[in-house]
């Protein structure tokens, strides 16, 4: 029996067990993570089996504390059990990403970068893409650096359409739209920022013109 006391209950059963996955049956515990099982319930059954009244666990506290505390520590165990297969779920759902990778050749070249995303935000790191995808960490990074790329210069040569610039200025602006050659787009930014009255640009246009400048640059 043991003599010592522990400090409440729930030390108790950090020592001697057991958890609660391991205490409930499986469809209890879907009760208790969805809330048609009241928590109440298994901590005071937890206080009747453990043998706290008859002594057979000694702890520190009275029955109502004890009652409280067990309470507390059933709580936490849904809690973990909730997180841990949010967990898994979210585990789940990123080896699915991945395996869409790993029929990346018959995919799209926009669909490939939306799948990365979603493996990113499930937690995939760039290392595990890569070598699903069978490239270097490097060549994935030149990828979501080209189509951050896309995505500044699309921006901008939008910007630079006028009404009333010429028509074969507009049509080589916006032929450059969406394009994968991101140093084409580049050139054709360049070139049409080079041609334009800016006067009359919003407030935010301006900035955004002069990143995509300073990154033309660097490209051409």
């Amino acid at each position: 029996m043991q003599t010592e006391p522990y400090s409440t209950p729930s030390d108790a059963l950090m020592h001697l067990g057991p958890g609660l996955p391991d205490y409930v049956t499986p469809a209890e515990l879907d009760q208790l993570i969805d809330g048609t099982l009241a928590p109440a319930v298994i901590a005071d059954r937890y206080y009747d089996d453990m043998g706290i009244a008859d002594g057979e666990v000694n702890v520190g506290t009275d029955e109502a504390e004890s009652r409280a505390d067990l309470l507390g520590f059933v709580r936490g165990e849904i809690a973990d059990a909730i997180q841990q297969r949010k967990d898994i779920a979210r585990d789940e759902a990123m080896d699915e990403e991945l395996q869409k990778l790993r029929t990346h050749d018959n995919r799209a070249h926009a669909e490939k970068l939306d799948i990365i995303d979603n493996a990113q935000a499930l937690g995939a790191t760039k290392a595990a893409i890569a070598h699903t995808l069978g490239i270097s960490r490097v060549t994935l990074d030149k990828m979501l650096r080209e189509r951050e790329d896309r995505a500044l210069f699309n921006e901008a040569i939008y910007t630079l359409i006028r009404r009333d610039m010429a028509g074969s200025d507009q049509v080589e602006l916006f032929e450059a739209l969406g394009i994968r050659d991101t140093s084409g787009q580049a050139s054709v930014f360049l070139t049409g920022l080079s041609t334009q009255t800016l006067d009359d640009l919003r407030e935010g246009e301006r900035e955004l013109l002069d990143r995509a400048k300073k990154r033309a640059r660097e490209l051409t």
